[in-house]
């Protein structure tokens, strides 16, 4: 079987729940309200938020606002602190050692959807600010649509894209109309969206499916 030259590749990479856990990030932003909070407020929230956490509560943010007996409007200020925070997260060694060698020889892009600065924050904690990033605020553009991986083939031409995702309900629609190879990161587990529903579709899956990141160069390369 041929292999591919790298440099004839662009592999574009999703980045909630692909490159690092958001699971994470979730506790590191909770983590720095709960402490901004303590420092203005004189009071902590963390045995509160735990609670909340544990109990399956979805609006912890307004939750607080109880705690502290403050007006809810008090949780879009909570929210823009857990959006700007910077985020204590990192790549897993296996995912680092593999972003290394893929920068060797490979177009490297990131697409993922959410707030311009929430995931330019994000990269630059995991070192990876200085990649070509196309994030869904900066273009008014949410995956499935088919626009920034578009832009990303007028950008960066090439003979083979490659989207690496996770989430089967918007990560590889688009890819897979445009003839992309689309890889799925199986969950570990830890995963905020579910790969597993019965109501998934062929176009919405990925058409390989990988259980470590380390596998994808070998992948790629075939």
């Amino acid at each position: 079987m041929a292999t591919h030259k790298p440099s004839n590749t662009v592999v574009v990479l999703d980045l909630d729940d692909t490159l690092y856990k958001e699971a994470d990030y979730q506790a590191s932003g909770l983590d720095a309200v709960c402490r901004l909070v303590e420092t203005l407020y004189g009071k902590s929230v963390k045995q509160e938020v735990f609670r909340l956490q544990q109990v399956g509560e979805r609006d912890v943010l307004g939750g607080i606002c109880k705690v502290l007996d403050v007006p809810l409007s008090v949780k879009e200020s909570l929210l823009w602190l857990y959006r700007l925070h910077e985020p204590a997260i990192t790549l897993d060694t296996n995912i680092s050692t593999t972003m290394q060698q893929l920068e060797l020889g490979y177009q490297i892009a990131i697409l993922s959807d959410g707030h311009s600065i929430s995931q330019r924050l994000k990269l630059k904690a995991l070192g990876l600010g200085h990649l070509q990033t196309y994030i869904s605020e900066d273009h008014q553009d949410n995956k499935p649509s088919l626009a920034r991986f578009q832009i990303i083939m007028r950008d960066m031409p090439a003979e083979r894209y490659v989207y690496v995702g996770d989430n089967p309900a918007k990560d590889f629609i688009a890819p897979n109309q445009l003839g992309w190879i689309t890889i799925g990161l199986r969950d570990n587990s830890r995963n905020i969206h579910t790969q597993t529903s019965i109501h998934f579709n062929s176009t919405q899956l990925p058409k390989i499916w990988i259980d470590d990141f380390s596998q994808l160069i070998i992948t790629i390369s075939k």
